[in-house]
Order: structure tokens, then sequence, then C-alpha cells
């Protein structure tokens, strides 16, 4: 898909979540939109962004004219001119993109002053704003704003607390915007990044599972689950369902825009083809939808394994989330599509590393555990660690053999089984 019609799906998405959001209490309304960029994500010299979007009382998109921003540019520097990563470009409406010309990039000297200025024509009634990240490369995104302060007319938003930025993902896997709800019922001290613990004893999960090794309560706004292999089949793989606990146990909700996966689902196979006119209905989204235990698969998520592409599933927040446990359901339908080796990974830090049993049955949860006062009902429940094991790869002629010198199975796209499940 192009760059614009993914955007523009996305606006969609987008406007609904902001209609969830309003309240009764009034929204703050003014003209004159300053951000004040604090701090990078590590780049010592340049600070940028790719896009900004307001949403109104409505919830619908506020359309605003090129000379609207104002800000500082590279065109500041001496000996600099005619840099077209200006201001105007953060509300070009190309938001979902690596290239930088579509993007927003300064002069950074930390403890000065750097301030966006966004001027709507009218006073205006703003219910959110939507700030996409720099994300050139995954090497340039340490360029992005990590925090900011924002005044509406000079007057403060977010109760006047500082706002954290996601680093953006170097890539387009997902849409990367984060939202900024500015309507009266957020309750910006809800986000502080220090968490406390649940209560409880601690429990020696080491004396449960010796070779679990825990990584205790990571926060974070992009959590991932890197998968490395299948339980054998070489050309797709899936899951029935994922969910996902806060520090006291609670299952954290979530909705279907702040979940994806690269690739996408078994659609990718089939965009130019007439074969999958309604599109496999084995999509990211079911991964939430709670029903685990359908093995017709109607509500599970599907993948194809491509060469040299590591599957991937995103759940992504807009505030720094903790989570103590992750429930994976593997997938039941074909077995050997299920997960085998998966990684966890939060704001791309490994925090876990293991291995998922193939479905045999039964649609218990596998429990990846991140909290020493949370007991699984029982052992069996724990992933496997990769921890406390060791891999050996045998090679000949550069080529990988399995065990015993046998040849393992070989990807070959043209032999790749067709697999469909429609709406009827």
């Amino acid at each position: 898909l192009g760059t614009q019609t993914f955007e523009q799906g996305y606006l969609e998405a987008a406007r609904e979540e902001m209609m969830e959001c309003l309240s009764d209490s009034p929204l703050p309304r003014g003209q004159v939109l300053s951000f004040c960029l604090m701090e990078t994500w590590g780049d010592p010299d340049y600070i940028g962004l790719t896009g900004i979007e307001l949403f109104g009382a409505e919830g619908d998109l506020i359309q605003l004219s090129e000379d609207s921003v104002t800000g500082p540019s590279l065109n500041d520097l001496e000996h600099c001119n005619g840099d077209y990563r200006t201001p105007d470009k953060l509300i070009s409406g190309c938001n979902i993109t690596e290239d930088d010309i579509e993007m927003w990039l300064a002069p950074f000297n930390s403890g000065d002053s750097h301030v966006l200025t966004v001027t709507l024509p009218q006073s205006t009634e703003i219910t959110a704003i939507k700030i996409y990240n720099y994300n050139k490369t995954s090497e340039d995104t340490f360029r992005g704003v990590k925090t900011l302060k924002i005044t509406l007319d000079d007057k403060p938003l977010c109760g006047g607390q500082t706002v954290h930025l996601r680093r953006a993902p170097g890539s387009t896997h997902y849409d990367f915007g984060q939202i900024i709800d500015l309507s009266e019922k957020q309750d910006w001290n809800d986000h502080d990044e220090i968490v406390s613990f649940s209560k409880g004893d601690p429990i020696n999960v080491r004396k449960l599972i010796p070779d679990y090794e825990i990584s205790l309560l990571p926060a974070g706004f992009v959590y991932q689950i890197y998968i490395y292999s299948s339980c054998g089949d070489p050309y797709y793989v899936g899951l029935n369902g994922i969910e996902l606990f806060d520090q006291q146990g609670q299952e954290i909700e979530l909705s279907a825009e702040q979940v994806s996966a690269v690739p996408d689902s078994v659609n990718v196979l089939y965009q130019d083809q007439q074969i999958m006119r309604g599109g496999d209905v084995r999509i990211p989204e079911k991964l939430i939808n709670h029903v685990v235990n359908d093995d017709s698969a109607r509500n599970s998520w599907l993948a194809p394994i491509l060469p040299n592409t590591g599957n991937r599933v995103y759940i992504v927040f807009d505030f720094p989330v903790t989570v103590s446990m992750i429930k994976l359901y593997n997938y039941s339908k074909a077995p050997a599509r299920g997960v085998k080796e998966f990684g966890v990974l939060v704001d791309d830090l490994v925090v876990y590393h293991g291995l998922l049993s193939p479905h045999n049955g039964s649609h218990e949860p596998e429990i990846v555990l991140f909290s020493d006062r949370i007991a699984p009902t029982s052992n069996s429940l724990l992933t496997k660690s990769c921890g406390a094991e060791q891999r050996v790869e045998l090679t000949n002629n550069k080529r990988k053999m399995g065990e015993g010198g046998n040849s393992p199975s070989v990807y070959d796209p043209s032999i790749r089984p067709v697999t469909s499940l429609v709406d009827h």
C-alpha cells in the first residue's frame, strides 16, 4: 500500500479513538499551540519530528496551512541554506514514512530553548494531539524528541506535566503516532514511569522452575513478540491469543489499533490476487479478542514466514506501561504452525527469550512471568526459558545440517501451500 493510503486508514481509526475519549468536561480552547522541546532520545546535536496532527471537538482532523507551523530549522545554521527538513513538513500529512524529506530537523543544544509553534486560523477546541517522532532510520530515531511541554495561548496543557514521547521504530511496521489526550478526564499523574510493586510476599520462582530468569516488571511504550521459529511448519506461524497484565495482576485492556504484526497476516501474500477477495480473517486484532479456544482458527492470527524477514507482533501504548505477566495461547488449528522460539522486547530491549510448546489439545496459556509476587497456578504453565540452554548448529559447505547430518526441510516459496479462511 502507498503511504497516503496507509495513512488514511489510520486517520479514521484515530478519529474513532478520539470520540471515545471525549467527556462532558470542557476541552482546552485556544489559537496558538506551543511545543517546548526539552530532550532528544540521545543525539546531542539535532532534534526532529515527522509529523503533528490536531483533533477538534468532534474528533475530526484540524486542517492547517503550510505557514501555520514556525520554529527553528537547519537553515538557521551558518553556511546551511535550502535544507528541506523545515517546520511546514510537520503538517504535510505524510507521517508514516522513513523518508526524511517529509520530516523536520533542527539544531539542538541541551539547555537552550527549542520551541515549535502552531497557529490555528481561529480559537479552536482541541481534543487531542498526535505526534509522530523522527523516523528516518533506527540510528536517526535518537534525534527524536524524548520530553516536551505543551501550552495553548500560554496556558499549560497536560496538567503542566512533562510529556514523554516514545522513540520511533525507524521503520513503518506500525502506526507510530502517539496520541496525547487533552480531555479533562485524563489524569497525567497516572503515567509516572516509576511504579510500585504489587502487595504480597515475594515468590522464589527459581525454586518453581530452576532455569527461569525473571526481568522484574519491565515498563515501556512498545512490547514486541519476536518469533524466531515455528513448531515445524516452514511457511506459516501463528497464535490464538495474547494477554498482558499490569503490576497488580489485572489484565490490560487493549484495542485493535494497538496491535499489529509484520508480516501483517497471510493477506500480504495475495494482495494482487483475486483468490483472497474477502480477505483472510486471521489478522492481528484477533489476538486480543479473548476467543482462544476456537480450533477453526477464525479467531486466531496467522502470517507467512518470509525469507530474511522475522515475524513480529507489536503492542503499542501512548504512555509507559508496566507488565507483570504475558499469557500466550499457541496456534491450535495446525499445531506445527504454532510459535516455538520467541523473544519479548520492551522498547527494543530484550527482556525474555524462551520456548512455547505446540498446542496439545488444551487451551491453557503459557506464561511469561515478570513478577515475583504473582504465582502461576501450575509450574507447567510457565514458558521454558532459553537462558540455560545451548544450541549447536552444524554446517556443511555453509549449509545448515540437522541432527545426525541430515538436511532440514528446505524453504521453497514456489511450493508454499495456499491457505485461506474468509468470511462467507
